[in-house]
């Protein structure tokens, strides 16, 4: 179980559109030379109607990959190397929580926990992006946060 003191909400509300999602990370200094990213999920998935879905260790693999997504392009904005191990990722899948959104909220999360101020101009861009991701019918997208576009989930 994962220190609730150490979430990173991200919620807005944009065109009318809720916007959410939760993410637990811990991030340490890499001297490896490398990037890390280590998956350490333990929640329960969906259980009922309304209530925040937390990934479990199998399922939720756009919300996954996505996560994965996020923190590759953080890492390429940095010229350090990072451990992060990802705790906890939870939201409200079809309704408040898609694939995009996750990738943005651990990428904000990941510049929280090392201080770092993002281009404005950039985060702006990537903001548009996330608007973009709700879509009818619902189809999960996978966003490329270096190309600014989306790929269809399968």
């Amino acid at each position: 179980m994962s220190d609730q003191t150490n979430d990173f909400r991200f919620k807005i509300i944009n065109n009318s559109i809720r916007c959410f999602a939760i993410v637990n990370i811990d991030v340490s200094p890499n001297l490896s030379g490398l990037n890390e990213i280590i998956e350490n999920y333990s929640g329960k998935g969906f259980y009922s109607q309304g209530y925040i879905e937390e990934v479990p260790k199998s399922g939720y693999q756009s919300w996954k990959h996505a996560a994965i997504k996020g923190l590759e392009f953080a890492f390429s904005i940095v010229d350090t190397n990072w451990t992060v191990q990802i705790n906890k990722i939870a939201g409200l899948s079809f309704t408040d929580t898609n694939p995009a959104i996750v990738g943005y909220t651990i990428m904000m999360a990941f510049f929280d926990k090392i201080g770092l101020q993002f281009d404005i101009e950039q985060m702006g861009k990537i903001e548009d992006l996330i608007s973009r991701s709700w879509n009818k019918p619902y189809k999960e997208l996978i966003p490329d946060f270096f190309n600014l576009t989306f790929t269809e989930y399968k």
